[in-house]
């Protein structure tokens, strides 16, 4: 049983506990750089509509977004040194650590694949055309017209898939990867005050939260700023045609009162 509630735990419990962050950022960093070059692989067969392909990515995409991570993980925990066995690669003594990491690398490759998809879609087809009616080639095209408006798009998604990805992470320690969430289940253990231990470690998650959205914000606000530019711009346009439009409306150029 927990012992008496005692403030001071948690204060002396954060310090330990972030000696072990760079360990859950490091899950976090490499499954989304994994996790985004498979799901751009994933989502081409589906873009381009190549069949056999397609069938393959989309039961790929199904399955990692239709089952629970903490299943997954077991699965490549357990499962993946079966596999290895068959062409002779011993995994007895890798780090535990990149099973969690193949696992979120998995698991972030099927959204970011739906994400890559939905962006590139979400640009307009006749800006691409136009890009190569005046001669731009593929990669011109994609990295200059496809890629900043598609950016734009998915940040808002991506971010909330990094935030949920970082949160994910708290369920690697039952593996047995030593992250913060590890670490306080040994400190909770060894001093028998769990509610400050997991106190402290909510704190912990929130402040990363935090930091995480106001940074995304800041590069969304960064890839938006020419369509904010273009409607300041617009503006008094909109208005100065409101205002002439107004004045030759017909109930003042016969006399009419206007209001």
């Amino acid at each position: 049983m927990s012992r008496e509630f005692n403030i001071d735990y948690v204060f002396s419990f954060i310090p330990k506990m972030l000696s072990y962050l760079h360990i859950t950022l490091f899950i976090v960093a490499s499954s989304l750089v994994l996790g985004l070059i498979i799901g751009l692989l994933v989502a081409l067969p589906r873009m381009y509509n190549i069949p056999f392909l397609k069938r393959v990515s989309q039961v790929y995409v199904s399955f990692f977004r239709g089952t629970p991570i903490l299943i997954q993980l077991f699965l490549v925990y357990y499962g993946l040194p079966e596999l290895l066995k068959l062409v002779d690669i011993n995994s007895s003594r890798w780090d535990v650590l990149w099973f969690a990491v193949a696992t979120y690398a998995l698991n972030s490759g099927a959204f970011i694949s739906e994400i890559i998809r939905s962006g590139v879609e979400a640009v307009d087809r006749g800006q691409i055309e136009a890009a190569q009616s005046v001669g731009m080639s593929g990669y011109q095209t994609f990295t200059r017209i496809i890629m900043p408006q598609a950016l734009a798009v998915v940040v808002p998604v991506l971010s909330n898939l990094v935030i949920g990805n970082l949160k994910d992470t708290s369920l690697a320690f039952t593996i047995g990867a030593m992250e913060m969430t590890g670490k306080s289940q040994t400190l909770g253990s060894a001093t028998q005050h769990f509610v400050e231990t997991y106190i402290a470690l909510s704190l912990i998650y929130l402040v990363i939260s935090l930091i995480l959205q106001k940074l995304f914000k800041m590069l969304e606000n960064t890839l938006l700023r020419h369509e904010h530019r273009d409607a300041v711009q617009k503006e008094p346009e909109e208005r100065k045609s409101f205002v002439v439009r107004y004045l030759r409306s017909p109930r003042l150029s016969k006399g009419g009162k206007g209001i």
